[in-house]
């Protein structure tokens, strides 16, 4: 599934209201002409399920009535889905990720398998295009540290953006070469991005709380 000129309908499946607005949010813009449909049960699920013919599925396996820490409640989430809506493509987004519980949902057929803290702005796009170009997508998160973010009211979301990659290069990798990789998921040149994380550093600078990192 890639973007197209075809209106295709989308489930989403997470108790956690927060998370299921950003996959909603993710999901229109990875396809801007999608109709996203949104639960937070399996009960609501499966009557969704029953109603409509979903060409994409997402699929929290931590739901209400379900222990998330037992390997059978979660894949019985996961089977009872797939199995209702078999011709949708089929992604599971969870907290708990593992290589043995990705094993057993390639088994049942899903296409994708993603950690959530592995979920980044528009890292929806790319997930789909891989499921579309390989047939598959894991994202499966090893990293448990991760470099400290901030937020400020003064900032534009691109500015916010642009400043939560810098903060986050990885050692070795210069400026230049983020403002590229910025450039390109931006669909904007390498000097648009620098301007944009010069422009956020000297307002936080400004309001006297730029981080010692930047």
């Amino acid at each position: 599934m890639t973007k197209s000129n075809s209106i295709q309908e989308i489930l989403i499946v997470e108790d956690q209201h927060l998370m299921r607005l950003a996959l909603v949010q993710e999901m229109q813009a990875a396809l801007p002409l999608s109709i996203v449909h949104a639960t937070a049960t399996m009960t609501s699920a499966l009557e969704q399920l029953r109603r409509v013919p979903f060409a994409l599925v997402v699929i929290d396996p931590g739901l209400p009535d379900y222990d998330p820490r037992s390997e059978n409640d979660r894949m019985t989430v996961i089977k009872t889905i797939v199995e209702r809506s078999p011709t949708a493509i089929h992604i599971v987004i969870t907290g708990s990720d593992s290589e043995k519980e990705w094993e057993a949902c390639r088994t049942m057929g899903v296409a994708g398998y993603i950690a959530k803290n592995s979920l980044k702005p528009g890292t929806m796009s790319t997930i789909l295009e891989r499921i579309s170009d390989h047939g598959y997508c894991v994202g499966i998160m090893h990293e448990t540290s991760v470099a400290p973010e901030i937020y400020h009211t003064a900032l534009s979301p691109r500015e916010q953006e642009v400043l939560a990659w810098m903060m986050q290069r990885p050692a070795g990798v210069s400026r230049k070469e983020i403002y590229d990789q910025l450039g390109e998921h931006m669909s904007i040149d390498a000097a648009s991005a620098e301007r944009y994380y010069k422009r956020a550093k000297a307002k936080l600078l400004k309001s006297g709380q730029l981080p010692d990192s930047l």
